[in-house]
């Protein structure tokens, strides 16, 4: 059984994706190639959390 840290890792890691669709959303709509970059940036910098997060176990 997982314990409450891992319950806690595996909910983030869902609230990240989700956040990250979301974002990939906004790069799609915003007109400005300065706020492009700022939200990719954004989805590189969550992705290299959600990785570090993946190797989790407890």
């Amino acid at each position: 059984m997982p314990g409450k840290a891992q319950q806690y890792v595996d909910q983030s890691m869902s609230s990240v994706q989700t956040t990250v669709n979301t974002l990939q959303q906004a790069l799609s709509s915003a007109e400005k190639p300065e706020n492009k970059n700022k939200i990719q940036q954004a989805i590189n910098s969550i992705n290299s959390a959600q990785q570090q997060l993946s190797g989790y176990q407890d």
